[in-house]
C-alpha cells in the first residue's frame, strides 16, 4: 500500500520476510491463499514477479503515528495542536542541541507532508517546498515500515530493497543519521558492515515497549539456543534430583502404608492365635484333670483289694 503502483517484487519482500513476520512459504500461504487481497504478476520487461493489492482499501491505511499522535492529543486536549505532523523524538544520551538546531527541529516538527499511502506520481515535486515535504514523508514512510516489523527494526540494506517503490532517499544511512532522534543505526555484525534500524520510540532500556506474541515467543526460542551445555547439564540433574526425591517420597509413603497394613493382618492374627491357644491350654487342662482322676480311681480300688 505505500508503493507507488501498490505492489512490490516478490524477491524483496522474500528477503525481509523474516523481519516482517512472514511464513517462509507466504507465497503459497499468504499470497495465493486469500487471491481476493493478493494477486501475482509478472512482469514481462523484466521477468520478474511482483506481488499486488487487489483493491486500496481507504480504512486500512493509518500510520501507527497517527495513532500516537491521535492519544496525545487525547490527553492534552487543545494543547496538542501543534502535534499535528510532529513525531515522537528522543535523542541519544550527550547528544547536544544548539539553539539554531532547536528552531530548525521546531519548524521541521510542524512541516505539512504527504502521507506514505498516498500517491504521489503526478505531483510537481521541482520545489523546494515539495522536497522538504518528501524528505518528511520518506521519513513518515521509513517510520511506518519499522512499525510494522515484528521487533521494531530491520537492516539498512533490506530497507534499501525497497527504496525504488517508495520513494526513498539514495543515501539511505545518512539520511537517517539526520534523524538521531526518531531512528537508531547500530553497525554491529559482520565487522560493522551490517547496519540496524531501530524505532526509538518502540525501546525502552533495550526492550520493546509492547512486545508482541511472535516477539516474545522468539525470545524464547533464542534463549534456549543459546542456553550453555553445562546450565542445561545442571537443569537436568536438578530435574533428576527433584524426580528422584519425589519418587523416594512417594516410596516412603507407599513403605508407610504397606507397613501399617501389615502390621493391621499381624494384629488380627494375633488375637485369633490368642484364642486358639487359650482353647488349646484349657483342653490340654482338662485332658490333665480326667488323667489324675483316673489315677486316683485306680489308687482307691488297689486299697480297697489290699484291705479285702
Amino acid at each position: 500500500m505505500m508503493s507507488n503502483e501498490h505492489r512490490l517484487r516478490l524477491e524483496h519482500v522474500r528477503i525481509a520476510r523474516s523481519a516482517l513476520g512472514l511464513p517462509d512459504d507466504f507465497e503459497y500461504s499468504v499470497v495465493l491463499r486469500y487471491p481476493e487481497f493478493f494477486r501475482l504478476v509478472d512482469a514481462k520487461e523484466t521477468r520478474n514477479k511482483y506481488i499486488e493489492l487487489v483493491e486500496f482499501d481507504p480504512k486500512l491505511a493509518t500510520c501507527a503515528i497517527e495513532d500516537a499522535r491521535e492519544r496525545v492529543y487525547r490527553e492534552r486536549g487543545s494543547e496538542a495542536e501543534d502535534i499535528r505532523f510532529a513525531f515522537l523524538i528522543d535523542f541519544p544520551p550527550g547528544f547536544k542541541i544548539s539553539k539554531y538546531f532547536r528552531i530548525a527541529m521546531w519548524k521541521w516538527q510542524r512541516l505539512p507532508y504527504w502521507s506514505p499511502y498516498e500517491n504521489v506520481s503526478g505531483y510537481d515535486l521541482r520545489s523546494i517546498e515539495a522536497q522538504k515535504r518528501m524528505e518528511k514523508r520518506a521519513v513518515a514512510t521509513i517510520h511506518e515500515l519499522l512499525s510494522l516489523t515484528v521487533e521494531k527494526k530491520i537492516t539498512l540494506e533490506r530497507i534499501a530493497h525497497f527504496r525504488m517503490a517508495m520513494n526513498l532517499p539514495k543515501k539511505l544511512k545518512e539520511f537517517l543519521l539526520q534523524h538521531q532522534g526518531i531512528f537508531y543505526v547500530s553497525t554491529r555484525g559482520n565487522h560493522g558492515k551490517l547496519h540496524t534500524v531501530f524505532l526509538r520510540e518502540a525501546y525502552r532500556k533495550g526492550e520493546l515497549v509492547e512486545p508482541n506474541d511472535l516477539y516474545l515467543a522468539r525470545r524464547k526460542l533464542a534463549e534456549l539456543v543459546l542456553l550453555s551445555p553445562r546450565k542445561a547439564r545442571v537443569d537436568r540433574e536438578l530435574v533428576g534430583y527433584r524426580r528422584s526425591k519425589l519418587d523416594d517420597e512417594m516410596g516412603q509413603v507407599t513403605r508407610a502404608y504397606v507397613e501399617d497394613a501389615c502390621e493391621d493382618f499381624k494384629g488380627g492374627d494375633r488375637v485369633g492365635q490368642g484364642e486358639d491357644e487359650d482353647g488349646l491350654s484349657s483342653d490340654i487342662g482338662s485332658d490333665v484333670d480326667s488323667a489324675n482322676e483316673d489315677d486316683d480311681f485306680d489308687d482307691s480300688v488297689s486299697n480297697e483289694k489290699e484291705i479285702s
